[in-house]
C-alpha cells in the first residue's frame, strides 16, 4: 500500500512540475476534477479531487445550516455513488471502503475549496484486460475529469467529459 500511495505522490507531482502559468490556471478551475486510480495486484487507492463549487456548489466554510447540509449531502452522496461514478468490470469483484471525504482549503485562502475523496478499493481479480465505465454524468457542474490509472504495469491517461466513458485496462 505505501508503494501505491508513493506511485500516485509521484504522479501528482509530476503533474504538479507543469508550466507554473499552466499550473495555476487548472489548479482551481471550475467543471474540472481530477481522479487517480494506483491499483497493485488486488488492491489500491483511489482519490477525485475538484473545485468544492463543481461538487458542493460553493468554496468558503461551511458556516450557515444550509451550507453545512449541503456539504454533508454532497460527502454523503458522493460515498453512496462511487461504485456508480467508477464502474469496474463486476466480474472483478471490485469493492470501494471510504478513507476520506472532506473540503481543503489553503489556510490563506477561504474562497477556493477543493472537494476531495478518498478511497481504498480491493477486487477479487487483477484489472488486466478488463474495463473501467466512467459516469459522472449526474454530477451536474462536473464538465471534465483527467483520470490517470496505474494497474501493475500499465499507466494510462483519460480525458472524461459529460458523457459515459469506457477505458480499457490494457
Amino acid at each position: 500500500m505505501k508503494t501505491i500511495f508513493s506511485v500516485l505522490l509521484f504522479v501528482s507531482l509530476f503533474a504538479g512540475a507543469q508550466d507554473k502559468k499552466h499550473r495555476e490556471h487548472r489548479a482551481h478551475s471550475h467543471g474540472h476534477a481530477e481522479l487517480s486510480i494506483a491499483i497493485d495486484s488486488l488492491v489500491g487507492q483511489l482519490e477525485f479531487k475538484s473545485p468544492a463549487e463543481s461538487i458542493v456548489g460553493f468554496e468558503h466554510k461551511a458556516k450557515s445550516d444550509k451550507d453545512v447540509q449541503r456539504l454533508t449531502t454532497a460527502k454523503v452522496d458522493f460515498e453512496t455513488n462511487i461504485s456508480k461514478y467508477v464502474q469496474f468490470d463486476s466480474s472483478l469483484g471490485c469493492k470501494f471502503e471510504k478513507k476520506s471525504i472532506e473540503m481543503v482549503s489553503d489556510a490563506s485562502d477561504d474562497h477556493h475549496a477543493d472537494f476531495v475523496a478518498r478511497f481504498d478499493v480491493t477486487c477479487a481479480k487483477p484489472l488486466q484486460g478488463t474495463t473501467i465505465l466512467f459516469d459522472f454524468t449526474s454530477v451536474k457542474k462536473l464538465k471534465n475529469i483527467d483520470a490517470t490509472i496505474l494497474a501493475g504495469e500499465l499507466q494510462l491517461k483519460a480525458e472524461i467529459r459529460k458523457k459515459k466513458t469506457t477505458l480499457e485496462i490494457k
